[in-house]
């Protein structure tokens, strides 16, 4: 996630810059999308730009293309302030993005423990419903041929449905005001 901060009157100018540099950036193998979310508060001037990458050597990849670094320097001719870049992989990337994302201020995940109890209700919430549909055919399989079969769907269902529904219900609590 990057934020950066167009110079007062160069909003416009700003974003058809960032809105190429998108383009180019979805060209680039492993680019899974990217989410710009616009300054949301009166007298709010920071832009995040949330880029996901299937991989780190992805990622790198993009950064180290020669089209960034063009987009880079033109968007910093356009800037009134230094850029913040943040990563999050692992855990952090299934949990919602709190209120004040539009802030230029370092967003901060949730608590390890509180992601770990969030994770593990989701887990729970997977698990339980797919063995009781799937324990008919699973149990005519090797252990390690069920998990095979188990672990991708509950994956799947955990990343695009569990968690984001999970999230915001517990919202507060992830990451309290």
């Amino acid at each position: 996630m990057v934020t950066r901060v167009p110079k007062p009157g160069r909003e416009l100018e700003w974003e058809v810059l960032m809105s190429g540099g998108l383009r180019a950036a979805r060209q680039f193998p492993g680019n899974l999308g990217a989410t710009v979310l616009k300054p949301t508060g009166a007298g709010e001037r920071a832009y995040r730009i949330i880029v996901s990458f299937d991989s780190f050597a992805s990622l790198r990849q993009w950064e180290d293309s020669a089209q960034r670094l063009e987009l880079v320097r033109q968007l910093e001719s356009v800037e009134s302030a230094p850029v913040l870049i943040e990563q999050a992989v692992g855990l952090e990337t299934w949990f919602q993005l709190p209120a004040n994302a539009g802030s230029p201020q370092p967003m901060i995940p949730p608590p390890r423990h509180k992601m770990m109890i969030a994770s593990a209700l989701g887990v729970y919430l997977t698990i339980t419903p797919l063995l009781m549909v799937l324990r008919p055919v699973l149990d005519h399989l090797p252990l390690y041929v069920a998990t095979m079969v188990l672990v991708p769907i509950a994956v799947v269902l955990l990343t695009y449905i569990v968690m984001p529904s999970i999230t915001p219900s517990g919202s507060e609590w992830l990451s309290p005001r």
